[in-house]
C-alpha cells in the first residue's frame, strides 16, 4: 500500500470498521492465512486500458484468407480508477505485473462466416473465432464473437486516424482459475472473488502507423490519476 494515500486509507477504515456492538458480541481475530485484500469487495470491477499495440492482417476481399491478429496490453496500463486498488491488482498476489508484464491475444481460426466474405465500407460483419489468451504466465484458447467494420479513408475517418480503418469489437470470458489467479486465496475468500473476467475489446486499427503525442499521454495519465483520487476520497 502506498503510504501517501492517507485519504484512501481513512475512507476504507471508516467505511468497513466494526461497530461497537459487533465487537462486543462477536469474536474477531486476524486472519493471517487469508491476508485480506486492502479494499472492499465490489460486485463489479471495471479495468480499462488505452494502451493496446499489435498488428492485424486482413484481406478485405475475403476475411478468411489467412487472417492474422496479434495484440498486446501492458499489465501496468490496466486502470480501475482507484490508485490503491491498482497497486494491489498489479502485485505478485494478483496479476504480478513485474513478472508477467504483458497480456497477449492471438487469433487462432475463424469459425464463422464459413464461406469467402468481403468487407463492405462502413458495414459491420459478424464473426466467430477462436483465440489464444496469454495471461499470468499461462495460455488458453477461448471462443470469441464480435464484429468487424472496415472504413475506407475519408474526411470523417481522418479525424480519428489516418488511412483506412478497421473497427474491431469482440467479447469473450476468461476464467481466472485457469491462470492460477485464485490459488493463493483461502476457502473463505473464494466466494468473494469472481472467477470470471469479461473481456470486451473495442479498438480501431489503421493502415498507417501513428504516434500518440507525449503530451496527450501525460494528460490522459493525469486525468485518470485525478479521477482515482476523487473516487478514493468519496
Amino acid at each position: 500500500m502506498n503510504n501517501s494515500l492517507v485519504d484512501a486509507t481513512w475512507t476504507y477504515h471508516n467505511g468497513t470498521k466494526h461497530s461497537d456492538q459487533s465487537v462486543r458480541t462477536s469474536a474477531h481475530v486476524l486472519d493471517w492465512p487469508n491476508q485480506p485484500l486492502p479494499f472492499k469487495v465490489y460486485s463489479t470491477l471495471d479495468l480499462h486500458t488505452n494502451t493496446v499495440t499489435g498488428e492485424i492482417e486482413l484481406d478485405t476481399d475475403n476475411i478468411l484468407q489467412q487472417p492474422s491478429v496479434g495484440l498486446s496490453v501492458p499489465v501496468d496500463s490496466l486502470d480501475t480508477g482507484i490508485p490503491l486498488m491498482n497497486e494491489v491488482l498489479r502485485s505478485d498476489r494478483w496479476l504480478d505485473g513485474s513478472k508477467f508484464p504483458k497480456i497477449r491475444f492471438t487469433l487462432g481460426k475463424v469459425l464463422s462466416p464459413t464461406t469467402p466474405t468481403a468487407l463492405k465500407d462502413g458495414a459491420p460483419t459478424a464473426v466467430k473465432a477462436e483465440g489464444t489468451f496469454e495471461f499470468h504466465g499461462r495460455s488458453k484458447v477461448y471462443p470469441i464473437q464480435g464484429e468487424i467494420t472496415w472504413f475506407r479513408a475519408n474526411e470523417k475517418t481522418a479525424r480519428r486516424l489516418p488511412g483506412d480503418l478497421l473497427h474491431f469489437r469482440a467479447q469473450f470470458d476468461v476464467h481466472l482459475p485457469d491462470y492460477g489467479i485464485e490459488s493463493h486465496l483461502s476457502a473463505q475468500s473464494l466466494d468473494k472473488v469472481s472467477g470470471r473476467l469479461e473481456v470486451d475489446l473495442d479498438l480501431f486499427a489503421s493502415t498507417q502507423r501513428t504516434e500518440i503525442p507525449g503530451k496527450m499521454i501525460q494528460e490522459l495519465a493525469r486525468a485518470r490519476r485525478e479521477l482515482g483520487e476523487r473516487m478514493s476520497r468519496s
